[in-house]
């Protein structure tokens, strides 16, 4: 359990108002002309198997289903909700404290942290309806000013506890927060938090940019550089107002919640750099020719394909997974279609006025679009088994990540019946994508690290710094690679995340190697990670708890990656 770090990180985190999504963190599907029959005939027919006769891998018991409201994604409807509608809620807060009832305190509490979650919700809502077009200048707009109405609420809402908490009334909060809590809105400082939403929506205002700039068909890479060159002097500030050394020790403790630091994480760069890159310069070439005689045509990677093969598997794991991926269909709480205009993306979301999350992707017609499903059911998995606390609730991502990872791993041993001949082939790829995953999340995370080091930080000297990081991890070098690192969403929008990938793909590459000799074993450890709540345990605690290993703390890269040799994973060739 973490829940003292984790009250620490977000005391932080709440001080600057930051909001940023998961990861990682696409819309709803698109159904066309189909009348609504067919549409719930093909619902049902996506809808996981129930044949009790299906053996699963594993039982059930992993996971304390939600009560929640059975709703479709399309009946998820707030609309853009200002920051005047909450004001009579503080002000209620107010009245109520001055009254001296508790009962009507509680209630006014109640109330207004009910409607900040709306708020919440709703810009959620718009950002995936701005994502789904993101040539829309119009719905970014929308969406940015609805993100802006919560921090502002957000803001006010600390404002107005503060003062009871420093007023006569201060008792009236005892029986509704946590010492820690009122500690915290008493220390609230109207100008700090000024400069704080200042720099919130400077952040919000670029990222934006770079939504729509990178949404062009033709990338400007001159404009990216400004954009990015931006964000860095902005998050500098952010990190400054906040007291800390750098911002990469910033976004570290209060937006990750690690319990290592921006040093250890050096660890990590050795053993990607020494263990896993030679996996790479070894494989890659000879895979992507395999890859070319055993091509998926698009007519294999359609999105009734993708869920196809999203129950096949998830109806083959446990019957809580099952349960899981039936509710995902049945409620349409996911956009994979296609569509030219849409963020390049994948990520899934919480809505957290319906307590339900959601998948969103933008796929490419290529075989990674049934894998990028397969990791975000992961995630999906477990938000619909543990939910999310809209306040007080820092996620660990690497647990999160080795969940989604870990998810793509289980499903490798059902490729035979999925794809056939190029089964082996694309095995290989998955596995070779962890690989690749780990020495990728080194690698930002070092180039970021610098960068945000950097003292007056140039254009050369950000492409300076990139071509260095590059070329240590063993990628040669191409026209143009200097700008490869502002095709990565992540390094606009969620700075510091990658090397989430890089710890959490090491013990899933564990985890395959555990499925080769028992794919039931392989599973229970698998459930056992999945049902641990990325909220409350990081990831050291699952892998403590599952016999995995910490890579972190002993050098055990090379042995997996014998091991993935061993187990003949890449003997795509003769596959």
């Amino acid at each position: 359990m973490k829940i003292r770090t984790r009250i620490l990180a977000l005391a932080l985190l709440l001080s600057m108002l930051l909001g940023l999504c998961g990861c990682l963190p696409v819309p709803t599907v698109q159904k066309g002309d189909q009348t609504p029959e067919a549409e719930e005939m093909t619902i049902q027919s996506e809808s996981p198997a129930q044949d009790e006769e299906i053996q699963t891998l594993a039982a059930d018991g992993y996971f304390t289903p939600l009560a929640r409201e059975a709703l479709s994604f399309d009946e998820m409807t707030l609309g853009e909700i200002s920051f005047d509608e909450f004001v009579p809620y503080a002000q209620a807060l107010t009245q109520a404290a001055q009254s001296g009832s508790r009962e009507a305190f509680h209630r006014a509490c109640v109330e207004a942290e009910s409607m900040l979650v709306k708020i919440d919700t709703a810009g959620t809502l718009l950002e995936i309806e701005s994502d789904r077009d993101a040539t829309d200048e119009a719905r970014s707009t929308r969406a940015d000013n609805q993100v802006q109405a919560y921090y502002d609420a957000m803001d006010l809402y600390q404002q107005t506890l503060c003062e009871i908490a420093s007023g006569d009334h201060a008792g009236m909060l005892d029986k509704e927060f946590a010492a820690w809590q009122i500690e915290y809105f008493k220390s609230y400082d109207a100008e700090s938090s000024a400069q704080s939403l200042d720099l919130t929506n400077q952040e919000a205002q670029l990222v934006s940019q770079y939504a729509l700039c990178s949404s062009q068909d033709e990338g400007d890479y001159e404009r990216l550089t400004e954009i990015y060159l931006q964000l860095v002097s902005v998050r500098a500030q952010m990190a400054e107002l906040a007291g800390a050394a750098n911002y990469s020790e910033y976004a570290y403790s209060a937006f990750y919640s690690r319990d290592y630091t921006p040093t250890d994480a050096q660890k990590i760069w050795k053993t990607a750099k020494e263990d896993f890159a030679p996996l790479l310069q070894k494989y890659t070439d000879s895979l992507t020719q395999a890859l070319w005689k055993e091509d998926l045509g698009a007519e294999e990677c359609t999105e009734e394909k993708i869920v196809q093969a999203l129950c096949y598997g998830a109806s083959r794991m446990s019957p809580e997974i099952r349960e899981a991926a039936a509710y995902l269909l049945d409620h349409q709480l996911y956009d994979i279609s296609y569509d030219c205009r849409k963020l390049s993306a994948g990520y899934t979301t919480y809505l957290y006025s319906f307590d339900a999350p959601f998948i969103f992707n933008c796929p490419d017609g290529s075989y990674t679009d049934y894998t990028d499903m397969f990791h975000e059911f992961g995630h999906w998995v477990a938000g619909y088994y543990h939910g999310s606390d809209p306040f007080y609730g820092v996620t660990d991502y690497d647990l999160s990540e080795l969940q989604s990872q870990g998810m793509e791993v289980m499903f490798l041993q059902f490729y035979d019946e999925l794809f056939a001949d190029a089964a082996q082939a694309l095995r290989a790829e998955t596995l070779l994508n962890l690989v690749y995953s780990v020495v990728t999340g080194a690698m930002y995370d070092e180039f970021q690290q610098r960068v945000y080091l950097e003292p007056d930080l140039s254009e050369q000297r950000l492409l300076a710094i990139f071509r260095e990081v590059y070329e240590s991890y063993g990628f040669e070098p191409y026209d143009g690679y200097e700008y490869e690192w502002a095709d990565v969403i992540h390094n606009f929008q969620q700075p510091l995340y990658y090397i989430s990938y890089a710890v959490s793909a090491i013990p899933a590459l564990e985890l395959y190697v555990q499925s080769v000799e028992s794919p039931n074993e392989a599973m229970d450890t698998y459930l056992r990670v999945a049902g641990m709540s990325d909220e409350e345990y990081y990831l050291t605690d699952a892998l403590r708890e599952t016999g995995l290993s910490n890579s972190m703390k002993s050098p055990i890269g090379d042995v997996i990656a014998q091991e993935l040799e061993r187990s003949g994973a890449f003997d795509f060739e003769n596959g």
